[in-house]
């Protein structure tokens, strides 16, 4: 009797929750991925360019070494629709931050958002090699040391949330399965920490599964 109560008690719950669900949402498990960076990065971060250390709840990067690139830092995390949030800081003569996702490595990129100290930047990479603009639009960074973003995938829209702003851009490549994602971005040129670092803390990743917006 008292299992029979329970589990109709139980289903009560669902369907209250259910008609205040969006007609275009399906309930789902969810997935987290919560990075501290208060300890040495796991084996999930398989691949970088330039230096990186995980400590004291900061990610940190900067260029090193002879080949002439951005410091970039990848990690295994596979998702379709979901909810990425960070903060991240530019440092000396850092001028660029960003977060980009990838399919399989003969896939390659898949979505890219960038911030500079003057412009929002998100790109398709429709094909491996190719990348299209969605949005490049001035800003002004705050004066302040950290900036939070938000970015929500749902089907085949991306919407950012920065600065009190909020940008959405649609595209097929968007849908497709993120299976990583890497930080990177401009820490200040070929003299390394001396010219500058990028920096992020907060990881946060929340995957749902649910039905794309009516169009």
């Amino acid at each position: 009797m008292i299992r029979s109560r329970l589990i109709s008690s139980a289903l009560m719950l669902l369907l209250s929750l259910m008609l205040y669900l969006p007609h275009n949402s399906v309930l789902a498990a969810e997935t987290k991925l919560v990075e501290t960076f208060q300890t040495p990065l796991s084996k999930e971060w398989f691949w970088g360019l330039g230096t990186w250390t995980a400590q004291g709840g900061v990610l940190r990067g900067y260029e090193s070494g002879p080949r002439r690139h951005g410091p970039v830092k990848l990690r295994r995390f596979e998702f379709g629709d979901g909810v990425v949030e960070f903060d991240f800081r530019l440092e000396r003569s850092a001028d660029a931050a960003g977060i980009i996702f990838n399919g399989s490595q003969e896939r390659g990129h898949l979505v890219h958002v960038l911030l500079t100290r003057k412009e929002i930047r998100i790109l398709a990479h429709a094909k491996k090699g190719e990348s299209t603009d969605l949005l490049r639009e001035q800003i002004t960074l705050p004066e302040q040391d950290w900036h939070p973003v938000k970015i929500v995938f749902q089907g085949p829209k991306v919407k950012v949330n920065f600065n009190g702003n909020t940008w959405t851009v649609k595209h097929p490549t968007i849908s497709e399965l993120k299976q990583n994602f890497g930080f990177g971005g401009n820490s200040g040129g070929p003299k390394g920490e001396k010219a500058g670092a990028i920096e992020f803390r907060n990881l946060k990743i929340q995957t749902l599964i649910m039905n794309p917006e009516p169009e």
